[in-house]
């Protein structure tokens, strides 16, 4: 392949966006495999009765345990 009509660094640059496309190509590929991985951990997890804290009653908020502590400090 003739590259000089691209300037004189355009087999390094070509060489650089392909292994650059790679890398991003792998990682997405990654990213899928795992997903799916953890959705399969996640359904035998619930599948044996243990939940996501997500599903629980939600706790106090931070600003409200923050403004219990700073009531407590004015009251002394």
């Amino acid at each position: 392949m003739d590259f000089s009509e691209f300037g004189r660094h355009a087999e390094y640059v070509i060489a650089a966006y392909a292994m650059a496309a790679l890398v991003i190509g792998i990682l997405i590929v990654w990213v899928r495999m795992d997903k799916t991985q953890l959705e399969k951990e996640m359904q035998a997890l619930e599948a044996s009765g243990i939940r996501r804290r997500s599903s629980r009653r939600p706790g106090p908020s931070v600003s409200q345990v923050v403004s219990s502590s700073a009531d407590d400090k004015s009251e002394s």
